[in-house]
């Protein structure tokens, strides 16, 4: 297996022991896209932030990719520190891999990663609050109206 395979499946097993252990198992186990798409998801972002750690560091693909991750665990019943922390699961693996010259260049790339991981966990966290106030602004007017309706 190529280096960047071996960090990304080990990756990829880290992050997914912050499931539930059957939700781990079918999330590693679904091959199909369509039945399991945070599987795939996650399987497919962590390839793409492990070749852009190790190789260009394409803000915008390192972006894209952190995007598809950080939507999914904005949602999912983790605090923010849970949710982010998969970043900061690779350091322990990249130390097992790359000479120790590079750790210290590939650490404040995952840093940066993280920074760019956290503005999108608000963004999503943001966009969750207000998708609630709004429904219950829906709730709260259709129960005025019916009040006045009564009343009037």
């Amino acid at each position: 297996m190529h280096t960047r395979e071996a960090i990304a499946e080990q990756w990829l097993e880290r992050v997914l022991r912050t499931y539930p252990a059957e939700t781990a198992a079918f999330l590693i186990g679904e091959q199909d896209p369509f039945r399991n798409p945070v599987g795939h998801t996650l399987r497919h972002a962590l390839a793409i932030l492990v070749d852009e750690l190790l190789l260009a560091m394409d803000r915008e693909r390192v972006t894209a990719a952190l995007d598809s991750i950080v939507q999914i665990r904005a949602v999912q019943d983790f605090t923010p520190g849970q949710a982010l922390e998969f970043l900061f699961q690779l350091k322990p693996i990249l130390a097992q891999f790359a000479p120790a010259s590079d750790f210290e260049q590939l650490g404040a790339r995952i840093d940066e990663m993280a920074l760019i991981a956290f503005d999108l966990y608000v963004k999503y966290r943001e966009r969750t609050f207000e998708a609630k106030s709004n429904a219950v602004k829906r709730r709260v007017y259709v129960l005025e109206r019916r009040f006045a309706r009564e009343v009037g």
